[in-house]
């Protein structure tokens, strides 16, 4: 089966949730011998110089980069308050891209086109003037809902109501998308039935986000007392989440255990979480091998207000046998029982007494991690994920003369 996959960005090296996302499917699509033809946008944000990508991974998906500027711009950002479109969208429209795209299209003919994400909707009329291939839109989360729900938790009042502005646009879009493919698929049960819920009548296919399990194989003992958090911090989400953990938790743990140790990583650290570095928080920016640091850490805590999809790092942790306590948006999407598998909370002083909890007592930490790291491996095995997916793919497409099964 040839499927074109179009990212919104580079999945290389596979080092936050997004990345990681699009690169583990590709593995296990290319080992169960589907053909791979990739068109990615190479973001400021998230930039990669092609020069460092392995050869055998631009052979393999036959990935193709394209440019893009996608910081806000604050003056366009205005000027879009008038135009009634969702600037979430508009940012990622690029004329060198539909020239890419274009080009690919009348080279090649393929059976699926998966499109990574809403934003990249877009070039679905260049699609279908060029191809008759199935087009399934891979819903990494429902978007609007990120926004919608950072609004709520927003207490400026300007910054609330250009919120607003911006999750009901997006809302809008994503509505306006949903039946215009021939398939999602969808991360997480709670993001299916919110994609029925916004009216979407396409076929629906359940597709977690898969784990290269053998690769969590760790035996690095944990440093005691050390609670830890590891996450892309230019997302939002997770930028309100840590400031909570500062904020409310941690001087609450500090009061229970005054040997407690917070350790934070991400890319894109923003500048003013550094001024909590001290002798009993460690705040650094990108780490090179996040299974390592993690697999050093005694605790994992996620705490998590707004976002959609599913926790890749929460399924590292657990993969890595590390307890986590998290707050209910920050499950979503892994089947795992407070108490079993998780400790799961959104009030401050019970978050900090879960965190303490497990750090008094190594041994439940160690029965819950081990709990964990079962549960990921037994449904989150990345080849089974693909297996699936490719299999749904052929039952979609059967009646194209595309398909070669």
């Amino acid at each position: 089966m040839k499927i074109l996959q179009l990212c919104l960005r580079v999945p290389f090296p596979p080092t936050d949730g997004g990345s990681i996302a699009i690169y583990n499917l590709q593995r296990s699509l290319l080992k169960q011998d589907a053909e791979l033809k990739v068109l990615a946008f190479n973001t400021i944000k998230h930039y990669v110089d092609p020069e460092t990508l392995p050869a055998e991974y631009v052979a393999a998906t036959g990935m193709e980069t394209i440019f893009l500027d996608n910081r806000v711009k604050p003056f366009a950002a205005i000027l879009n308050l008038f135009t009634g479109e969702s600037y979430n969208i508009v940012r990622f429209i690029r004329r060198d891209f539909d020239d890419a795209l274009t080009k690919v299209l009348r080279e090649n003919t393929f059976d699926i086109i998966q499109i990574e994400s809403l934003f990249m909707v877009p070039y679905l009329d260049t699609i279908r003037r060029l191809s008759k291939a199935k087009v399934v839109l891979r819903a990494h989360n429902i978007e609007h809902l990120i926004w919608e729900r950072m609004a709520h938790q927003e207490t400026n009042p300007l910054r609330k109501w250009y919120l607003g502005i911006l999750s009901k646009r997006l809302r809008q879009y994503e509505v306006w998308s949903l039946n215009r493919v021939d398939a999602i698929a969808a991360m997480t049960g709670e993001d299916e039935k919110a994609i029925r819920e916004l009216g979407g009548t396409k076929p629906v296919y359940l597709a977690p986000i898969g784990m290269n399990t053998a690769e969590y194989h760790h035996t690095i003992t944990s440093k005691p007392n050390v609670v830890f958090h590891l996450g892309a911090m230019d997302w939002l989400p997770n930028q309100e989440g840590i400031e909570w953990l500062l904020e409310k938790v941690w001087p609450e743990l500090q009061k229970i255990n005054p040997a407690a140790h917070l350790k934070l990583a991400g890319r894109n650290m923003p500048q003013r979480f550094f001024k909590y570095n001290s002798s009993d928080c460690t705040v650094q920016d990108f780490v090179e091998d996040g299974k390592t640091w993690m697999a050093e850490g005694a605790v994992m805590a996620v705490p998590l207000f707004s976002g959609s999809g599913m926790r890749v790092k929460i399924l590292e942790g657990m993969a890595l046998g590390r307890p986590v306590v998290t707050t209910p948006i920050g499950i979503e999407g892994i089947p795992a029982q407070h108490g079993k598998e998780v400790l799961i909370t959104d009030d401050p002083i019970r978050f900090a007494g879960n965190l303490a909890d497990l750090l008094r007592h190594p041994e439940e930490a160690a029965r819950m991690g081990k709990s964990g790291k079962e549960l990921v491996h037994s449904l989150f095995d990345n080849d089974q994920v693909a297996n699936g997916l490719l299999k749904f793919y052929k039952e979609l497409t059967i009646l194209s003369p595309n398909v070669k099964i």
